[in-house]
Formats: C-alpha cells, sequence, structure tokens
C-alpha cells in the first residue's frame, strides 16, 4: 500500500485538565511498500510515567520492518516484547511501577486491515456510510455490560468505568486481534480515550464524512476539546 501523506493524518493534543500529554502515535511506511503501520497508544500512571510506557511501545513498533506469514502474530508478539520492555523497565525503577499503557495498532496493507488492541483505545472503521468499533475495551464494565450485570448507561456512570483489566505492561497480556477487508473509499480511525470517552460515535461517524484526513483530524480533536477536554486525544485518520 503506497503511502499518501495527504490520506493519513494524526493529531495529539494535552486537553485542558491535564499537565503532560501521555498519548503517542505512529504513522510508518514498511519496506519495499509492503503496507503501513499505525499505532495509538495511551500511557497511564501519572507522575509513574505512562508517557514514557507509550514511547516504549512506539518505539517498539518503529522496530517492525516487514509483515511475516502471520501478521497478527507478528503484532502480537511486537506488543508482547514492549510489555516485556516496560516491566524491565519497572524492575530497575521502581519509582514507574505503575505504568503501563493501551495499544491499539493496525497494518494496513492493500486489501486488508490487520489489527492488535489491548486497553481502551479503540479502532473504527466506516464503510459503506456506517460506522463500526472494530476493537472491545478491555476495561471492568465492558466485562459487566457483556455478562449483563450493567447496561451501557449504567456503565457510563460506574465509578469503575475507567478501570483497565488488561494493558501492555501488565502482568498478564492477551491482546485482541483480527484482519478485515480494506479497500478505497473506506476510512479508518484509531483514537484514544480522550475522544472516545466524550464525543458519541454518531458525532464521530459524522466528522468521518469529511473528503480530507487532516481535516477529519482536526474536528474530532476540536470534538474533544469542546466537550471539556479533560484528557489528552489522540487521533490518527486514513482516509
Amino acid at each position: 500500500m503506497r503511502y499518501n501523506p495527504e490520506n493519513i493524518q494524526a493529531r495529539t493534543h494535552t486537553g485542558y485538565k491535564r499537565q503532560r500529554n501521555e498519548d503517542r502515535y505512529l504513522i510508518q511506511p514498511l519496506e519495499n511498500e509492503a503496507g503501513i503501520l499505525l499505532a495509538v497508544a495511551d500511557g497511564m500512571g501519572g507522575v509513574a510515567g505512562g508517557d514514557i510506557a507509550a514511547q516504549i511501545v512506539v518505539d517498539t513498533l518503529k522496530e517492525y520492518r516487514k509483515p511475516g506469514r502471520d501478521i497478527e502474530q507478528d503484532l502480537a508478539r511486537t506488543l508482547d516484547r514492549a510489555g516485556r520492555t516496560i516491566i524491565e523497565r519497572t524492575n530497575k525503577q521502581p519509582g514507574l511501577k505503575d505504568m503501563g499503557t493501551t495499544a491499539t495498532v493496525a497494518l494496513l496493507t492493500k486489501q486488508q486491515a490487520y489489527w492488535v488492541h489491548s486497553g481502551d483505545s479503540r479502532l473504527y472503521v466506516k464503510q459503506g456510510g456506517k460506522i463500526r468499533q472494530i476493537t472491545t475495551d478491555h476495561t471492568f464494565v465492558q466485562d459487566l455490560i457483556q455478562d449483563g450485570t450493567l447496561t451501557q448507561k449504567e456503565a457510563e456512570r460506574h465509578p469503575l468505568k475507567n478501570v483497565l483489566d488488561q494493558c501492555v505492561g501488565c502482568a498478564e497480556l492477551k491482546p485482541d486481534s483480527g484482519r478485515l477487508p480494506f479497500g478505497p473509499g473506506e476510512k479508518l480511525l484509531l483514537c484514544s480515550d480522550g475522544l472516545s470517552r466524550y464525543v458519541s460515535e454518531e458525532a464521530i461517524s459524522k466528522a468521518l464524512d469529511g473528503k480530507e484526513a487532516g481535516e477529519i483530524a482536526d474536528r474530532l480533536v476540536q470534538s474533544a476539546l469542546e466537550a471539556g477536554g479533560r484528557d489528552n486525544v489522540t487521533v490518527v485518520v486514513l482516509v
């Protein structure tokens, strides 16, 4: 898949309530036009270095050069390697012991999108005028929604709604992965929860109706800021 910078754009903003931006993103063309690697990582840990954990994920992904036979497994192994690096770092620096990060990664080839995911950053695809959330949030309340204990509205008010039950850097990492057809006319969005938590899916879908990736990315970030800018917000858009 040939890399066209006009068709892939990223934006990130600290927001109005946080002191620093712990989000990171990646847009990386692979060797010999084999594909494009996209990622969003939302670090956690506050003073314990969430930004460091997110940067480790991005730096580890940068080492990914060429797709192998099993791309999903390759991407999962890359996240596992990043997770082990984070844990090794925390073992050496006890002050960083609570750091970790989400990671949502997509590798685009000519006709396929391969993805791997841990945490509550998200991957959306808009096809045929309809938006679809591809990833599932790895949160405590999402588990309760899936087993019927909570409704979606109840989950939005739950005191533990932001607690992750999986992350890169956590003791047990079992990322989700998958693939889907992806071709001309379809749009892809990776984002941190600074967008998805405060901007409705309907508003996200409407923004994706824009024609230019940069215009869409600007509109999405602005929507998060207009909703209060309570968290770092990062988007990667491919059109």
